[in-house]
């Protein structure tokens, strides 16, 4: 089940909490991931080949590829990660432009087909609609190109060729806000909304209902604008079908998910078997402490130790936190490390965020780095 409230978005699944994503306030000028920016370039790094991007709100972005590139130079960035803290956000000059569908590369011309869609007449005609929108852009000399998404398999044709041009008119909108010279977020691309991620990254499968408060319903079948919010979200008839109006209910409240915030917001986890993690960030990383819950035996390690390593990534996904992160394990035999490490990989397969395992260290540390895509929960609460 998916929850839309006024403050975000919530994944439920078997009444467990399995996502969370809120919205920042409306006075939070923090660069989120993908949001695009009129940038200047502030200053080069020419060691590095990047440079230092002003982002306008005093804040500044780090560009890796800044050749042919100067001083002063203008150009339209995207925001790929939160920054760390006192650190430029990461910034790209590759935009991309988004759907729960279809990607818009503008800057890599072609169609490409997820792999996972495996059957030559799907891929075809998938191609074929996506290509159906370049007319729409004639007078457009580099349209770029497009990627399919798996969520696109059996989607109508029209609705994936209007997706399409849907992405290729907010990349036009984009060009001619940018023609101002106006340094600073950029209208035509704010950050995707809680409510946008959530469509687009947790409906492959389909949830079996998406409940939404009242407003947000009427907002998107009923308000002003309503078919532009529909086309933002590929917002098929099967999908549709699934939305449910809580009314004035609050779909957060129901569901108990403010109980669960309250809790992420401590450093402890408990596990089902009786041990518990104690999930602390500090300034240069994520320390992840695994605890067997006063159980001490060679058993009751390792089974602390695979129940760890199956709810790491949701406790890093609901917290936010990414970087650096290190886990110290209950005892566990070097025997023992590879079952360990293939559970927290199969654990991994399911989550969003890009997460990559660095290996051991001579303590019996397992560190492993993870992109920062989300704000942390503790600096959304202050």
């Amino acid at each position: 089940m998916i929850l839309l409230d006024p403050h975000g978005a919530a994944l439920v699944v078997n009444g467990r909490l399995e996502d969370l994503v809120l919205d920042p306030r409306a006075e939070d000028t923090t660069p989120a991931p993908g949001a695009v920016h009129l940038a200047r370039v502030d200053r080069l790094v020419p060691k590095g080949g990047a440079a230092f991007v002003q982002l306008g709100d005093e804040r500044m972005g780090y560009l890796r590829e800044a050749k042919g590139l100067a001083e002063g130079h203008r150009l339209i960035v995207q925001v790929t990660s939160f920054a760390e803290p006192g650190k430029a956000s990461p910034v790209t000059a590759r935009v991309l432009h988004k759907s729960r569908t279809v990607i818009h590369s503008p800057h890599a011309p072609g169609i490409n087909v997820s792999r996972q869609i495996k059957e030559p007449e799907e891929r075809a005609r998938l191609g074929a609609a996506a290509e159906a929108a370049l007319p729409s852009v004639s007078d457009q000399p580099d349209p770029g190109g497009f990627i399919l998404r798996t969520a696109a398999r059996d989607v109508a044709s029209a609705e994936i060729t209007e997706m399409a041009a849907h992405l290729l008119r907010q990349r036009r909108a984009i060009l001619d806000e940018s023609k101002a010279g106006r340094i600073g977020r950029m209208a035509a691309m704010p950050p995707p909304r809680a409510m946008t991620l959530a469509l687009a990254e947790w409906t492959n499968p389909l949830p079996d209902q998406i409940l939404m408060e009242g407003a947000i319903w009427d907002g998107l079948f009923h308000g002003n604008g309503a078919a532009e919010a529909v086309a933002e979200l590929a917002f098929s008839q099967v999908l549709a079908n699934r939305c449910v109006d809580a009314g004035r209910a609050l779909p957060f409240a129901l569901q108990d998910v403010w109980d669960e915030v309250d809790h992420l917001r401590g450093p402890r986890a408990d596990l089902r078997s009786g041990g518990w993690l104690s999930v602390e960030a500090t300034a240069a990383l994520v320390a992840i402490d695994v605890n067997t819950g006063g159980q001490f035996g060679g058993g009751d390690a390792l089974t602390a130790n695979l129940e760890a390593a199956r709810e790491i990534p949701r406790q890093l996904r609901l917290r936010g936190l990414g970087g650096i992160v290190t886990i110290d394990w209950a005892p566990l035999p070097k025997r023992d490390r590879r079952r360990v490490e293939d559970a927290l990989k199969t654990a991994l397969r399911f989550d969003p965020v890009e997460t990559t395992l660095a290996g051991w260290t001579p303590l019996g540390l397992l560190e492993l780095t993870r992109k920062r895509e989300r704000r942390p929960l503790a600096e959304m609460f202050g």
